[in-house]
């Protein structure tokens, strides 16, 4: 019976007293009361109550607290490695210790704590550079004010000197008709580069093809291509950008300088001719005669305590698999004031709230958890829940739980991800991964009984969120999504956008999909699915880089070593078919030398569909060379 029926009944009961009480007073003793027959059991069955599922009942006001809290300016975007990413995780924490959930975050499972911690890379810290400039026949070295001079994104901890080559924007592009190194040897010398893109004059596709070729990185990867020691890049004006936040290099040192710091340094060069500023063809290589530029720069990564926040509803004793778990999963970071690589706002020091992204995916989580904290009866299998830490620096919470788990992972029979969920549309729910699992499809489609809504169903268990740690690690997964949008990664992204109606819906699919798995008598089996395009963050608006080439290959963002580490490869992809597999390290893709994930990204943009190359990994301490034939972008 509900409380809050209580107090209504005893008011009639009391009411009912009083009369009795009255007719005694005012006539006859009453007659024994014959108690009734009884109620036949089937009648008495169909008379009780259904007891309702907490499975079954959400709890929207809620699910809004939660959004609210979680995107709130208190909070500051959550950037892990900031104030409001420990509050995240705190507030997280405070619920399930509410519905009376088992701490789970130690990696040995003693439940001491609902934290797991582990370490982030979360910026750079950069020393202020030096740049000297010598000439012949000059007694004094001149060295531009320190405020003219910046370390450019890219750079590389180190120092050079060596003959300054003006070399225009700095750009190869061969299928552009562009090359401003042509016919110059500049190996073990100084690039000077004019930021920004250059402009052809016969416009048209060359021209659009050559605004990509406007990025520091780029710019510095090919200057190193040439075998330049160092690179000065200069600025189109008077500001300098951002010092760098991110410490993966390029391969050498290199600085921005202010364009009155070059006129300074540089005066042979017509800076304000648009032959310089805006050439028309590619420029001629020019060597400084007389001159020896040294650069010396220093930047270093810097790291941050992050946490995964963990908690687990225990299987019920006696079942067979009561040592099986399922994951439901949602990461609660976002980007902080933004300024990152990551950001859709460059330049934008506001808050990124993260209202869909993902404050949605942990509303929706904190919202199962409820559910399930209710049930009067233990699932046959466990439930863990997990509010995963620094996704948005490339999955590295759900990486550290799938490389630390708190039981064998092998014992994981399937992960639930939610992330973005906030913004659903005409009902509309994406649910990815289900090619991870023969049964998916069916769960998945029973789950959504009543519901109605519209289910898209993608194969794919890679993408970009933690439910890709989890299919790298074979277990089966399904991604819960509601689609990108215009706010994504933008502070715009903000609470009163969210359609809590919607979270609430995708919620209860979720939590009668957990069950569905929980209670199965057999576990899900694994299934490599086929590679397909990763709906989440890449492409559609979503901010992500399109290539005229795709590989099927899975960086693993969280390597730090040199070279681009493989968390694994898509089946029937260019990669699975050339023998690339999970843990290999790319060092050279056809003729370009691989550093990092930044390497990688240019050195796919060089690729064309179709052209056999050669790509070299390392592999158990030796390189290994294979044969790659690209298939087309998505």
């Amino acid at each position: 019976m509900k409380p809050t029926l209580l107090p209504r009944l005893r008011g009639r009961l009391a009411i009912h007293a009083s009369l009795l009480a009255l007719l005694a007073a005012c006539g006859p003793a009453a007659e024994p009361v014959t108690p009734p027959p009884p109620v036949p059991p089937e009648l008495a069955q169909a008379a009780a109550p259904k007891a309702e599922n907490p499975i079954e009942k959400g709890d929207p006001q809620r699910i809004d607290a939660d959004v609210k809290q979680l995107a709130s300016d208190a909070f500051a975007g959550r950037g892990t490695g900031d104030a409001g990413a420990q509050q995240a995780a705190e507030h997280v924490e405070k619920r399930f210790r509410e519905l009376g959930l088992e701490a789970f975050g130690d990696a040995d499972g003693s439940g001491k704590s609902f934290k797991q911690k582990f370490s982030a890379r979360v910026g750079a810290k950069v020393e202020a550079p030096t740049v000297s400039l010598a000439k012949k026949g000059q007694k004094a070295a001149k060295t531009p004010a320190a405020a003219d001079v910046i370390t450019a994104e890219g750079a590389q901890t180190g120092e050079a000197k060596g003959e300054v080559v003006f070399v225009g924007h700095g750009v190869t592009a061969p299928a552009a008709s562009w090359d401003d190194y042509a016919g110059k040897e500049i190996a073990g010398k100084v690039a000077l580069i004019v930021d920004g893109a250059p402009k052809p004059e016969s416009g048209g596709k060359n021209a659009e093809a050559l605004r990509d070729f406007k990025s520091v990185r780029y710019k510095l990867r090919t200057a190193r291509e040439h075998k330049a020691v160092a690179a000065i890049v200069v600025a189109a004006g008077e500001e300098l950008p951002a010092a760098p936040e991110n410490a993966s290099g390029m391969g050498i040192p290199a600085v921005v300088i202010k364009r009155s710091a070059a006129k300074a340094l540089f005066p042979e060069i017509k800076w304000d001719d648009a032959a310089v500023s805006a050439p028309k063809a590619a420029v001629k290589p020019k060597a400084l005669a007389g001159t020896e530029l040294s650069v010396a720069t220093r930047i270093e990564p810097t790291f941050a305590d992050a946490w995964n926040v963990v908690a687990r509803l225990p299987a019920r004793a006696g079942t067979k698999t009561a040592e099986e778990y399922v994951v439901v999963g949602a990461h609660y970071d976002h980007l902080g004031k933004g300024g990152t690589s990551h950001s859709r706002a460059p330049g934008s020091r506001e808050i990124h709230h993260g209202a869909d992204d993902n404050a949605s995916g942990t509303a929706l989580l904190l919202d199962v958890a409820r559910r399930f904290s209710k049930l009067a009866e233990k699932p046959a299998r466990n439930i863990v829940f997990i509010a995963f830490g620094a996704e948005e620096l490339g999955t590295l919470g759900s990486r550290h739980w799938v490389e630390h788990p708190p039981v064998p992972i092998g014992s994981v029979t399937a992960m639930i991800n939610a992330d973005m969920v906030g913004r659903m549309r005409d009902r509309t729910l994406v649910v990815d991964g289900t090619g991870t699992a023969a049964a998916w499809p069916e769960l998945v489609n029973a789950a959504n009984t009543g519901l109605s809504l519209t289910l898209k169903l993608g194969a794919e268990g890679f993408g970009a969120s933690d439910h890709a740690s989890f299919t790298a690690a074979r277990v089966p997964v399904a991604f819960l999504f509601t689609g990108v949008h215009d706010d994504y990664h933008k502070p715009s992204d903000t609470a009163d956008k969210v359609d809590v109606g919607g979270i609430d819906l995708a919620a209860t699919l979720a939590a009668r999909l957990t069950q569905a798995v929980a209670e199965r008598p057999e576990r899900l089996a694994f299934v490599e699915a086929p590679a397909a395009h990763d709906p989440h963050k890449g492409g559609g608006g979503g901010g992500g880089r399109a290539f005229r080439v795709s590989l099927g290959s899975i960086p693993d963002y969280a390597w730090q070593g040199k070279g681009v580490k493989l968390t694994g490869v898509r089946p029937d992809a260019p990669a699975a078919r050339a023998g690339l597999q999970a843990g290999d390290i790319i060092v050279k893709l056809d003729k370009h030398e691989i550093t990092n994930v930044h390497d990688y990204t240019f050195a796919l943009g060089d690729l064309e569909p179709g052209r056999e190359i050669t790509v070299e990994v390392e592999r158990d301490g030796k390189r290994v060379a294979l044969k790659i034939i690209p298939a087309p972008g998505r």
